[in-house]
């Protein structure tokens, strides 16, 4: 009879960012009064699962990029992996015996809806009950940021690790002494009602326009500074509506939100995303934003529940890929599971 062995399996959900990213990035936000980051948990889920082995080797397979290798053990496995993410991770932990990580995640290839940052904090909690390090949630948020700093080799904003570890509609408040956060009591199902999500099918480049927009604010540049204050001021504005759960006022927001995020380089938004929400807006969308920080990937439309799927049908005939999704509450989740 074969002896059983324990399998670790760990999820966490991506984001629709809603208000004020970009200012979530050390030290931007320290610059404009420390404003709020909104954004909102969904059911496109990265996964992690890691399977225990008796030997030394370690196995890595990425079910979404396609990719498997294997090693003969943690100190023969280069950083400039294409794998850089799990493998800068699995090395900070240093578990003590070979085991095989196998990764999935369900959001399109640089989306801008936090896939990475998703699988980060998945792999973090898969492998912190494995190794048994017993880090608690805050210290794994900064530890997968700095991380994943470490790989994009540009600074990482934070406001992707909080939806993807705690869940929900959330604020995210970087300041002096540290980064709170605090979920609003609103109803996914009625949020999810309002919402579409379309992805262009063009991945972006992940921390290009954000460092970008980052230097030129941190060299002075008053242009990127005004449009900066204006989504300073949308994310205040939006924090009180969520905070008394108004959704009728949510789109006026987002609206204006974009317009200033538009204006902070010329490639956030592409000829493509442009005729995207061009055709949503005629079929009655109440306002639309590109999510993360642009230059291909995913767009979000606020839409009338009666209009939604008028507005879906158009996005498709315009060559969009609309994708099915829940907002959720819950955050990363991690089981151990005994298999025989």
């Amino acid at each position: 009879m074969s002896k059983a062995f324990r399998v670790i399996k760990s999820s966490a959900p991506t984001r629709i960012d809603l208000a004020g990213g970009t200012l979530d990035i050390w030290p931007l936000h320290l610059f404009f009064d420390n404003p709020p980051t909104l954004n909102a948990a969904i059911d496109l889920y990265a996964t992690v699962e890691i399977i225990p082995r008796k030997d030394q080797r370690v196995f890595l397979t990425s079910r979404d990029l396609g990719l498997r290798d294997n090693f003969s053990s943690l100190g023969k496995i280069p950083d400039n992996h294409p794998l850089e993410l799990i493998v800068r991770t699995l090395k900070f932990y240093q578990p003590q015996s070979g085991l095989e990580i196998i990764s999935d995640c369900r959001a399109p290839q640089g989306s801008g809806i936090g896939g990475s940052s998703a699988l980060n904090i998945a792999l973090h909690g898969a492998l912190n009950r494995f190794t048994k390090r017993g880090y608690r949630k805050a210290e794994m948020i900064e530890i997968a940021k700095n991380i994943e700093t470490q790989v994009i080799k540009v600074p990482a904003g934070c406001q992707d690790y909080y939806p993807a570890m705690y869940g929900g509609v959330r604020k995210i408040l970087p300041g002096v002494r540290r980064t709170e956060t605090q979920k609003f009591s609103i109803s996914p199902a009625e949020l999810t009602r309002n919402f579409i999500l379309c992805y262009t099918g063009k991945p972006r480049n992940s921390g290009i326009n954000n460092w970008e927009v980052t230097k030129k604010a941190l060299d002075g540049n008053r242009t990127v500074i005004r449009h900066l204050k204006s989504i300073r001021d949308c994310a205040v504005e939006m924090e009180k509506v969520l905070s008394r759960g108004n959704l009728k006022s949510l789109a006026p927001i987002f609206a204006r939100e974009w317009k200033a995020r538009k204006q902070l380089a010329p490639n956030i938004s592409t000829t493509q995303m442009d005729r995207l929400m061009r055709s949503a807006m005629n079929k009655g969308a109440l306002a639309g934003k590109v999510c993360g920080a642009g230059g291909g990937g995913c767009v979000a439309f606020i839409v009338p529940p009666a209009k939604k799927q008028t507005v879906i049908e158009e996005l498709t005939s315009k060559g969009g890929q609309v994708l099915p999704f829940r907002f959720v509450s819950r955050g990363q989740r991690d089981a151990e599971i005994k298999m025989q």
